[in-house]
C-alpha cells in the first residue's frame, strides 16, 4: 500500500519517480485598481505531478518544469476553479476516465515544444469544477507515458469542500 498525500480536498498515492506536490495558487498582489482587494480573487487548490524533480517555482500548466522534461517525463496538472465555472459546456459532470491516445496532440501545449504533446480536460465532481492539463515529453513515445499518467490518475481522490 503507497503512502497518500493529501490536501485542500484532494490526495494521490504517493507512487515511484513521480515529484507530487498539493498546495494552494497564491493570491495577486496586484490590486484591483481603486481599491485594497487583489486582482487574483479566490484562490483555489492545485496539484502538481512530475516524473522528475519539480522546481519549487513553476507556473500553474508547468512552465519552469515542462521546458526542463526529457522524453521519458510526464507532467499532470489538476486544478480546481471556481464551482460556477463547472456550469459550462466545457465542463463534463464526472472525475475524467483515462487518458486515450486520441486524447492528445503537439498542438494542446500551453506553448507548443517540439517533440511533445498535451492534452487537456475539464470536469466537475463533488461539486467542484476542474481542469486536467498533462504533458507528455514525448509525442513518438505517448503510449507508454499514458499509461503513467492513467496509473497516478487512478488514484487520485476529490473530496467536498
Amino acid at each position: 500500500m503507497s503512502d497518500r498525500l493529501r490536501g485542500f480536498g484532494l490526495s494521490c498515492s504517493v507512487l515511484p519517480g513521480w515529484d507530487i506536490r498539493i498546495a494552494e495558487r497564491a493570491e495577486s498582489p496586484v490590486p484591483v485598481p481603486g481599491s485594497t482587494e487583489p486582482m487574483g480573487g479566490y484562490t483555489y487548490p492545485i496539484l502538481h505531478a512530475g516524473t522528475s524533480p519539480l522546481p519549487s517555482r513553476r507556473g500553474d500548466y508547468g512552465s519552469g518544469y515542462v521546458e526542463l522534461m526529457s522524453r521519458s517525463d510526464v507532467f499532470l496538472c489538476l486544478g480546481e476553479f471556481d464551482p460556477y465555472d463547472g456550469i459550462a459546456d466545457m465542463f463534463d459532470a464526472g472525475m475524467t476516465p483515462p487518458l486515450r491516445s486520441s486524447d492528445f496532440h503537439p498542438d494542446a501545449q500551453q506553448r507548443v515544444i517540439p517533440g511533445m504533446c498535451g492534452a487537456q480536460r475539464f470536469f466537475t465532481t463533488r461539486r467542484r469544477a476542474f481542469g486536467l492539463y498533462v504533458v507528455l515529453g514525448s509525442w513518438l513515445q505517448r503510449g507508454p507515458l499514458i499509461d503513467r499518467a492513467n496509473e497516478l490518475l487512478s488514484t487520485i481522490e476529490i473530496d467536498r469542500r
